[in-house]
């Protein structure tokens, strides 16, 4: 599986060259489960009034339905700015909408365009995330940001490899 980092760049050197309105939709939609740690789900229904402006920085608020609880994330300043540049002139309140179709983009086609496109889910996009912000700020935080009740289901949740635990401890130092 590619790396954190690795994954947001084909993500956003694809949602530069989308050459369709879909493709934006669906390259915008991979930028924020990567950046959010959001099940697909909680995305595809989230709406313009999110987001919010807080100092010069954007915040996307949205109602995680899985543990039913309000999930609050800074975005980085290139996101904020792509989603902006996408609403604009967009009658729709939800992001994702199709006005062609008239219909909010679903899980499936979502999830088949992210395996057709990085040979993995959505459901992987969100572990990366999640692996991303437990190696810099640890499994609490991590737990955090994926909106886990407790600290364990996320330590289950992101469990590595013995292969890959060896990998990451060569690089400590002792």
């Amino acid at each position: 599986m590619d790396t954190y980092l690795e994954t947001k760049d084909k993500a956003e050197r694809l949602f530069k060259t989308s050459k369709t309105e879909s493709d934006q939709r669906f390259h915008l939609l991979v930028i924020l489960a990567l950046e959010t740690g959001a099940r697909v789900s909680d995305l595809l229904n989230i709406k313009i009034n999110d987001f919010r402006q807080v100092d010069n920085a954007t915040l996307l608020d949205y109602k995680n339905k899985k543990g039913k609880k309000n999930q609050t994330i800074w975005l980085s300043e290139e996101t904020a700015f792509k989603v902006n540049t996408y609403m604009e002139d967009k009658e729709s309140s939800f992001v994702f909408y199709n006005a062609k179709k008239g219909s909010l983009m679903s899980r499936i086609t979502a999830n088949r365009r992210c395996t057709a496109t990085f040979d993995f889910n959505f459901h992987n996009l969100r572990k990366i995330a999640g692996k991303n912000i437990a190696k810099q700020k640890g499994v609490v935080y991590a737990s955090k940001f994926l909106g886990h009740s407790r600290v364990s289901t996320t330590d289950i949740y992101l469990r590595i490899s013995d292969e890959q635990w060896l990998e990451d401890m060569r690089d400590v130092v002792i």
